[in-house]
């Protein structure tokens, strides 16, 4: 089941500040992970969560070490 968090275009590439998981509010964005925090904070968003939003049929790979 896929679930889209953020279906703005605009935000393709950069790395997104939202609410929570419930509230998929975009409170800030960037090309830094930890400024798009940083913002979030200043903007008032204590527990924000970051995340990167792909580029338009990005394929993302992740691996998991079970070492």
């Amino acid at each position: 089941m896929e679930h889209i968090l953020v279906k703005n275009s605009k935000y393709c590439g950069r790395y997104v500040a939202i609410k929570d998981f419930d509230d998929p509010t975009v409170v800030s964005d960037g090309q830094d992970p930890q400024e798009v925090y940083e913002k979030a904070i200043k903007n008032g968003y204590n527990e924000p969560v970051i995340i990167f939003v792909p580029l338009e049929n990005m394929v993302q790979i992740y691996k998991i070490d079970n070492r």
